[in-house]
C-alpha cells in the first residue's frame, strides 16, 4: 500500500489552510520546521516568499514576480518623467531662459539694480510621479524578499529547486555577462540613476495611487501596480484556496518536507470537532506563537498548541540527588549526566542538560476550568503525536513517544504529573491519540477510552 501522496494532502487542507489563514491563525511552528534555515518564522514571511514565486499562466491575462521580472531589463527603460520649469539664480552667467521679473526682484533685495544676477528658468525632470512611485515601491519590495528572506537559500541553492528561476544564471541585458534574476535586481535596484530618484515611502502609496496607476497607457506600470495591490491583498491574507493550494505546496512544505504537511492536516482534523474556536488572530507578539486557537466550550476553556509544550505543561523529567539508590540505575545516571555537563564544558565550551527526558508533542489541547475563587486550573489534557509512516515499527516508536507524553507530562506552575499514579495512561486526566498514514491492518482499542491509533483520512472526533 502506498503512502498518502503529498497531493491528497493538499487537496484535503488547502480550503482549511485558507480559511484559518483568513481568521488570522499562526502556524509558526509548522513554518519553522519545513524551512529553519530560511528562518520563515510566520505567515508575513511565508507570504512574502510566495509572493516572488509568483508566474503567470501562459493563458492568462494575470501577471506574476517572475514574469515581471524576466522582462525588467528592457522596460524599466520606458520609466516616465514629467517636465515643469524650474528657477535658477547665476552670477555673471545666463543658463536657460532669463527670468527678467524675478532677476529685477532678486537684485532689488540685494540693492543693486546693476548687479550681474539673472533668474533663469530651466526644465527639470521630475521622476517622483504617480506610475514611478508604484514601481519603486514594488521593486523594494521584492528586493526586500529576495535579499532578505531567501538570503540564505540564494547563498546555497543545492536542495532548492523552487528558487531555480531566481537563482540559475543567464545571459542579461544590453551585451551584460551571465546573472541570475536575483543578481540583475539587485544591479538596477542600487544602479539605476533614475530609479535612485524616486523617493517614496509605503504611506505614500494610496489604494486611489494604485488603481489609478492600473489605467496606465503603459503595460509596464499597469502590471507593476497589479503586482503592489496583490502584494497588499496576500499581507491582509486576502487569497482564494487555489493560492493556498501553491502556497503549501511550493513554498511550505518544499522541497518535500511532506511531514510537515501531515502534521498541518491533524491539527486541522482536530479542530474540525469544536465549533466555537476562536483562532489565535495574527500579531507581532511572540509570547506564545506555538498557540493556534483557543475558544470556551461547556463552561471550560480550551487552548490548542501545535509543536510546543501547551500554556500551563511542561515535558521535562531530571534527577534529583534525594531518593536515589546507591549504585542503582538513576545513581549511574546521575554520574553520567554529571560527568557529562563537566567534560562538556571543559573540551567544547558548552553545558549539558541534567534532564533524563525531555520533549514536545505534535499537538497539545488543554481543558482549564474556573475556580470558585475566581482563578482557574487545569481539568484535562490532550495530547496527539504525528508519524507520516506506513511502516509498524516506526508507528510502534510514535506509541512510546505518545506513552512517555501522557505518563511525564506536568502541570508547569507546581511541577507535579497531571495524572495520577492511580489513573497513569488510563486516559482519565490525560487522554492520547497517535496520528500515523493509512496501515494496512486495522488498530482497534480494547476501550473507548485507551490509547487509540487513528489512521488516515480517519477523523478523531473531539479529543476531550
Amino acid at each position: 500500500m502506498a503512502k498518502t501522496t503529498e497531493e491528497a494532502l493538499l487537496g484535503e487542507i488547502a480550503d482549511d489552510f485558507q480559511t484559518y489563514l483568513r481568521k488570522g491563525v499562526r502556524f509558526d511552528r509548522v513554518i519553522g520546521s519545513a524551512h529553519a534555515d530560511l528562518d520563515i518564522d510566520d505567515i508575513e514571511t511565508l507570504l512574502r516568499i510566495h509572493f516572488v514565486l509568483t508566474d503567470a499562466e501562459d493563458d492568462s491575462s494575470e501577471v506574476g514576480v517572475l514574469g515581471f521580472m524576466r522582462q525588467l531589463e528592457d522596460r524599466i527603460r520606458q520609466m516616465k518623467t514629467t517636465t515643469a520649469p524650474e528657477s535658477f539664480q547665476y552670477r555673471g552667467e545666463i543658463r536657460g531662459q532669463i527670468d527678467w521679473q524675478g532677476t529685477v526682484k532678486t537684485r532689488a533685495r540685494v540693492g543693486r539694480l546693476d548687479e550681474p544676477m539673472f533668474v533663469c528658468t530651466q526644465p527639470e525632470e521630475h521622476y517622483n510621479i504617480d506610475e514611478n512611485l508604484v514601481l519603486k515601491r514594488l521593486l523594494t519590495i521584492i528586493h526586500e524578499i529576495v535579499t532578505d528572506d531567501l538570503a540564505y537559500a540564494l547563498d546555497n541553492p543545492v536542495g532548492y529547486d523552487w528558487l531555480n528561476e531566481w537563482v540559475t544564471p543567464h545571459t542579461g541585458g544590453s551585451g551584460r555577462g551571465v546573472e541570475s534574476a536575483a543578481e540583475m535586481l539587485d544591479r538596477i535596484y542600487e544602479q539605476n540613476i533614475y530609479l535612485q530618484r524616486i523617493n517614496v515611502a509605503e504611506a505614500d502609496i494610496t489604494d486611489r495611487t494604485i488603481e489609478s496607476v492600473k489605467r496606465s497607457r503603459s503595460q509596464f506600470y499597469q502590471d507593476a501596480a497589479i503586482l503592489l495591490d496583490r502584494y497588499r491583498q496576500l499581507m491582509n491574507h486576502e487569497l482564494d484556496s487555489t493560492e493556498a493550494h501553491d502556497i503549501l505546496n511550493h513554498t511550505l512544505i518544499a522541497p518535500a518536507n511532506t511531514d510537515t504537511l501531515f502534521e498541518l492536516y491533524w491539527v486541522f482534523r482536530v479542530l474540525d470537532a469544536y465549533e466555537s474556536v476562536e483562532y489565535r488572530v495574527l500579531t507581532d507578539s511572540r509570547d506564545s506563537p506555538s498557540t493556534v486557537a483557543t475558544w470556551e466550550q461547556n463552561g471550560s476553556r480550551f487552548v490548542l498548541s501545535h509543536d510546543a509544550t501547551g500554556e500551563g505543561l511542561s515535558f521535562s523529567e531530571s534527577i534529583g540527588s534525594e531518593d536515589i539508590e546507591p549504585d542503582g540505575y538513576l545513581y549511574r545516571m546521575n554520574q553520567v549526566l554529571s560527568r557529562w555537563q563537566t567534560i562538556s564544558e571543559d573540551l567544547l565550551g558548552r553545558g549539558g542538560s541534567n534532564s533524563l527526558w525531555g520533549g514536545r508533542p505534535d499537538i497539545v489541547l488543554e481543558r482549564y476550568r474556573e475556580t470558585e475563587a475566581g482563578g482557574e486550573e487545569l481539568e484535562q489534557v490532550f495530547l496527539g503525536e504525528v508519524k507520516y509512516t506506513q511502516n509498524t515499527d516506526y508507528v510502534a516508536t510514535g506509541l512510546r513517544e505518545l506513552l512517555e507524553y501522557m505518563a511525564f507530562v506536568k502541570r508547569s506552575a507546581t511541577d507535579e504529573y497531571v495524572e495520577s499514579a492511580d489513573n497513569l495512561l488510563e486516559s482519565v486526566d490525560v487522554k492520547g491519540l497517535l496520528f500515523v498514514d493509512e496501515l494496512s491492518r486495522e488498530t482497534p482499542a480494547n476501550r473507548d477510552e485507551d490509547v487509540k491509533i487513528i489512521q488516515y483520512p480517519e477523523s478523531p472526533g473531539s479529543v476531550l
